[in-house]
């Protein structure tokens, strides 16, 4: 059994930037230009003002804060993730001031569809690099054959938009989505998808891609999968155009596998095959936080496994009481 707890680095004492979920922007608290609290070029004032020591303690109490409460949770989810049967990973980070809690995240897995949710952010920042164009007619290759699927209405269609087929990749876990994509922008090392998911964190990167002729390889751990979600996060707080298109997309996601209450929102991508069942999701709660379960308990005929899934359901319960009750 392994886990372990890291202090978050400390927030900057003048120019904190805190992340208040969904669309949070940098505040910056300008000195009062006062007989005691004044700035001048080159030089900076030693009294800072009231507002500004105010502000300081409240940050230091909820750092503070933040500390206990993954401290608090420690031994309960130790106990909760000892008693699961096989392998049973999780990653979570709180958000508010980067405090960690790992269990057993050496432990890799073969992702299955968790893989899509980097090749959407690799394709989006492709994009806004100028590198390919999301704005891109796919080719339909399953015309007449989309019946009762995410695209079915697509079904007598010669081409589908791309962003269509990248929404449906991500809301549905549409397979023949990830078809027509890939086809067009094949996820390999050749194409720098693994560079990209070193740079994401990812321990093994060399090993994963996604192509048409053999769909999703490689693997992964919980780790992997959290510092990713964390890299997700960023990205949406850009606010550029596709940054919050795929935003969307990851709030839309189809399924509730770790637990969520209603009414909060949580951008989550699943992944379900043979020994393969995980499921990650940022949830923009007071205290937002990432949360990463990976399991061998996956089974490619059964989508979402009962037992997993309540395992999974009572481990985001008691992530989200540990940090918001």
């Amino acid at each position: 059994m392994a886990h372990r707890v890291l202090a978050a680095a400390a927030f900057a004492a003048l120019l904190a930037l805190p992340m208040t979920g969904c669309g949070a922007t940098a505040v910056r608290t300008e000195p009062m230009a006062t007989g005691e609290s004044a700035l001048t070029i080159g030089s900076l004032s030693l009294n800072p003002s009231s507002a500004t020591k105010d502000r300081l303690l409240i940050e230091r109490l909820e750092e503070e804060n933040a500390h206990q409460r993954i401290e608090q949770l420690t031994q309960t989810l130790d106990a909760f993730c000892a008693a699961q049967p096989g392998s049973f990973s999780v990653y979570l980070q709180d958000l508010t001031s980067g405090e960690e809690y790992t269990y057993q995240t050496d432990t890799l897995y073969y992702p299955a569809s968790t893989l899509k949710a980097p090749y959407a952010l690799w394709l989006c920042q492709r994009d806004d690099a100028g590198e390919i164009d999301l704005d891109t007619e796919l080719p339909n290759q399953f015309q007449g054959r989309m019946a009762g699927t995410a695209l079915e209405r697509f079904n007598d269609s010669e081409t589908i938009p791309a962003w269509e087929a990248l929404r449906a990749m991500i809301v549905n876990s549409d397979n023949n989505a990830v078809t027509m994509l890939t086809t067009q922008w094949t996820a390999s090392e050749e194409s720098g998808f693994a560079d990209f998911l070193a740079r994401m964190g990812f321990s093994a990167p060399n090993t994963c891609s996604i192509t048409p002729e053999r769909r999703i390889l490689g693997m992964a751990g919980a780790a992997d999968l959290g510092h990713f979600m964390a890299e997700l996060y960023a990205y949406f707080d850009t606010g550029t155009e596709n940054a919050e298109k795929l935003e969307e997309c990851f709030l839309d996601a189809d399924h509730d596998i770790l637990y969520v209450p209603a009414g909060i929102p949580a951008a989550k991508k699943y992944g379900s095959w043979d020994y393969a069942y995980h499921d990650a999701a940022i949830v923009y709660a007071q205290h937002p936080y990432i949360l990463v379960c990976m399991t061998d308990q996956g089974d490619a005929d059964v989508d979402f496994p009962p037992q997993a899934t309540a395992a999974m359901q009572e481990l985001g319960r008691l992530v989200y009481e540990g940090l918001n009750d």
